[in-house]
């Protein structure tokens, strides 16, 4: 009778494990379920996800895009001091651009693969030759490969300019990690996190996506969420939450609401 009750009761305990995991896989990537063993111990099991603050928006478009623009795509420059930099360089701005193509942000999205590493002029020139009416570049500033056993983190730097008048439109910085996989036992149950197994390349699709949506407002207007998004930024809020208010501008004599910190957007468009 007393195992019937502890097998009722694990039983029990499992089905409400399946309900939180169900409403809690929120995050971008995650993916959960859940291992019964009556003989042992519960084990729910979470991807880890990527921890990341939104882009950095240092420069963008004042007016609406251009229609049916091509564009083109070259590989990023690491300035960090490692080997193989240009592999990374290359990587990297092709899961951007996958990224992007998945996204349909533009309609005509081309990635120059033999191209040397991001350089402004460079790049402009080789678009310009291309017919491309806008070139996306960028900087791989900062890298951390911890691989499944260890922290990863990864920050990018993206550039685009217009061809014609080799302005810059648009530029963004955005960071992001994955902490490494961890278990914590509980008395009934234990909660797993799994590793992807390429850190770096979730985190740079987090990125991608996170920027790609910058991007993708200037071309189309905001986009509505779908309900995993809209639980997916209320949970990232929670944990990110700003534990300083944002500073009111100062005003000048006059009355006008002055903001030194706000960024010049460049002309071009």
């Amino acid at each position: 009778m007393q195992q019937q009750r502890l097998v009722s009761l694990l039983v029990f305990l499992n089905l409400v494990l399946v309900l939180l995991a169900s409403g809690c896989a929120t995050m971008r990537g995650i993916d959960e379920h859940t291992d019964f063993n009556p003989a042992g111990k519960i084990s729910l099991y979470r991807d880890v996800w990527v921890q990341r603050n939104p882009p950095e928006v240092h420069v963008q478009p004042v007016s609406e895009a251009p229609l049916e623009m091509k564009v083109l795509f070259v590989p990023f420059r690491v300035t960090q001091q490692m080997s193989d930099p240009l592999i990374l360089g290359y990587s990297t701005a092709r899961t951007v651009w996958q990224t992007w193509l998945s996204m349909r942000i533009f309609p005509n999205l081309e990635f120059s693969g033999d191209e040397v590493p991001y350089r402004r002029d460079r790049a402009v020139q080789l678009a310009r030759a291309r017919g491309a009416d806008m070139v996306v570049g960028g900087f791989v500033t900062r890298v951390y490969a911890g691989g499944t056993a260890g922290d990863s983190d990864l920050a990018i730097q993206l550039e685009a300019h217009d061809t014609r008048s080799g302005q810059l439109v648009w530029s963004m910085a955005q960071s992001g990690m994955i902490p490494a996989a961890r278990t914590k036992d509980y008395f009934l149950f234990a909660a797993k996190w799994r590793m992807p197994s390429d850190p770096l390349h979730a985190i740079s699709q987090a990125i991608a996506s996170d920027m790609g949506t910058q991007v993708q407002d200037w071309i189309s207007g905001p986009t509505a969420m779908t309900r995993m998004q809209e639980v997916d930024k209320k949970v990232h809020d929670t944990v990110f939450s700003r534990s300083d208010p944002v500073p009111a501008p100062r005003q000048s004599q006059e009355g006008a609401m002055q903001d030194e910190s706000k960024p010049r957007p460049a002309g071009a468009f």
